[in-house]
């Protein structure tokens, strides 16, 4: 050590060996690497069942199909710094949506730090979403589908239930007033479809809490897909409150009180919509993260974590975990009974089109 400080001082052009100059010879000298800490880590078998259930808040049967899944995407190249497995990141991925906990809850809890978790949710946020295509789509068998719906209410030719959802997020700074909703809180508005076994055949989460649900679904692909024509089934409608906008495939109830066959109508369409609000309870029983706010900067990386747990949702309906499913019930879009002025507006032959769709809906009801 002294020859280097000798060699240091000699070029740097010292001469004295005064405090002040060793200290600043001291500094322009190369530092030890600080050797790093890592904490015992806590998966697979240090984890008792309980508790396992208790934070994963899925089935091992899911936990199992996306390491077989993803494992490919998941895997580390190298194993420096101790890398955690793909099922170890899926583990942490499920105990950060299960329970919402800190970063720095989770790297008591697990072992990895802050930093890691944080990369190994945006990480396996990302390899989920790569599951939406396959996952997150109308059932292959319509014909079960429309018996189904009918069995709620006697309300024919449903291919599902539409209703948007709102999530607490951050918001960013640069951009805070975006995100403001009508309760004022922040929030990204999510509009989805379910069915009758409360999974869901579409999701969107792009729109902040300040859009109208009617502008979300506008600027969708549901909205372009369907006003194509391409529908799940010949016929097929989905069903609505009255913030959305009368179209041929989606119905939305009667205004005011109507009696006779529109009231029969009202109350079927009530009771075969309410399978989206019992989706969305379920969800965010499932998923705290969505119930009480996601912690993320970035509301785009929010977004994904939305999409990611609907997926995982529907994955934990196909084997059979219905453990939730008595969830309770979101109040968020209890009370949204605002008109789309701008679509109610228009006349002619499109809205007769729509009048006419929903006339021969009402023709069932009619005794």
């Amino acid at each position: 050590m002294s020859s280097q400080l000798y060699s240091t001082k000699m070029d740097l052009g010292i001469s004295s060996d005064s405090d002040v100059e060793l200290a600043i010879a001291e500094d322009l000298l190369p530092k030890p690497r600080r050797a790093r800490n890592f904490l015992p880590r806590c998966f697979g078998d240090a984890i008792d069942e309980v508790t396992r259930r208790q934070q994963h808040r899925v089935p091992e049967a899911v936990v199992d199909y996306l390491e077989e899944r993803l494992g490919p995407i998941l895997q580390h190249r190298t194993q420096r710094n101790q890398p955690l497995t793909p099922r170890q990141q899926i583990e942490t991925f499920l105990h950060f949506s299960g329970t919402n906990c800190f970063f720095h809850l989770m790297r008591d809890a697990r072992g990895p730090s802050t930093h890691t978790v944080h990369r190994t949710v945006r990480r396996v946020t990302a390899a989920i979403l790569t599951l939406k295509k396959e996952v997150i789509r109308w059932p292959n068998d319509m014909t079960k589908l429309r018996n189904d719906f009918m069995k709620i209410g006697n309300f024919p030719c449903v291919a599902g239930a539409l209703d948007g959802c709102h999530v607490i997020i951050t918001p960013p700074p640069d951009d805070e007033t975006s995100y403001v909703n009508r309760h004022h809180s922040h929030s990204i508005n999510v509009l989805a479809v379910s069915g009758p076994d409360l999974s869901f055949y579409y999701v969107n989460a792009e729109h902040p809490g300040s859009c109208h649900d009617g502008h979300v679904i506008r600027y969708s692909q549901l909205w372009r897909k369907f006003e194509d024509g391409n529908l799940p089934f010949p016929g097929a409608v989905l069903l609505g409150d009255s913030a959305y906008a009368l179209r041929p495939w989606l119905l939305t109830p009667f205004p005011g009180q109507p009696e006779g066959a529109k009231l029969r109508y009202n109350i079927a369409h009530l009771r075969t919509r309410n399978v989206i609000e019992r989706a969305f309870g379920v969800l965010k029983a499932r998923f705290s993260c969505l119930k009480t706010g996601i912690r993320l900067r970035d509301p785009a990386e929010s977004s994904k974590l939305i999409v990611a747990c609907t997926i995982v949702h529907n994955l934990c309906l196909k084997y059979g975990d219905d453990e939730l499913s008595g969830g309770e019930e979101d109040g968020t879009n209890q009370g949204d009974q605002e008109e789309d002025d701008g679509e109610a507006e228009e006349g002619g032959s499109e809205r007769e089109n729509r009048v006419r769709r929903q006339n021969q809906i009402l023709a069932t009801f009619m005794r």
